[in-house]
């Protein structure tokens, strides 16, 4: 089974002759998810140091639920691929 079956493009069209076409979609989203949690992380040190602590508070919670969704984006990536054959020990199955 080729990679393109294990983890298929996402395609979002963009008007009538454009689209934009995320390859390893699962890879993608926690890739996306790590830079997301890192900037508010960083929003939330910067609040905290500005004085503004529960505007800071609520960037941290922010920031862990961030990284709450990390193993829920690679156990959605696990299962589709166990839903369609691959196996446990292969190259793709490694956490992103």
């Amino acid at each position: 089974m080729s990679e393109q079956e294990k983890d298929p493009d996402l395609k979002i069209k963009l008007g009538q002759n454009n689209e934009i076409k995320i390859k390893n979609k699962y890879e993608t989203f926690s890739i996306a998810n790590d830079i997301a949690i890192s900037v508010v992380f960083i929003l939330g040190s910067v609040l905290t140091l500005a004085g503004l602590s529960m505007v800071a508070t609520v960037f941290y919670l922010l920031g862990s639920l961030g990284m709450a969704a990390r193993p829920a984006i690679r156990l959605k990536r696990r299962t589709h691929l166990q839903r369609i054959g691959a196996d446990a020990n292969t190259a793709e199955s490694y956490d992103y």
